[in-house]
């Protein structure tokens, strides 16, 4: 559980100094072209949303159909059986 706490708070550091790097940067007080705190980011949700939709078809194409009426009432059958 220690080791739960020390992660959290370097989470917590982490995240905060890079919201005050990225609010520097955006507003053009860092000597980083600001125009690609914008691009950056957009680039990353883009991408994002497309390995959605790509994982989305891959499961859509490689899962199982459904099972036809006759083989649940045979399963149905089967199980109760044995």
């Amino acid at each position: 559980m220690k080791i739960a706490k020390i992660i959290g708070v370097l989470v917590i550091l982490v995240s905060t100094m890079f919201s005050v790097f990225y609010v520097l940067w955006f507003f053009g007080l860092l000597p980083i072209d600001s125009e690609l705190a914008v691009k950056i980011p957009v680039l990353v949700i883009v991408l994002g949303v497309c390995f959605v939709a790509a994982w989305i078809g891959y499961i859509m194409l490689t899962a199982p159909g459904p099972l036809s009426l006759d083989s649940r009432n045979s399963y149905k059958i089967n199980s109760l059986i044995c």
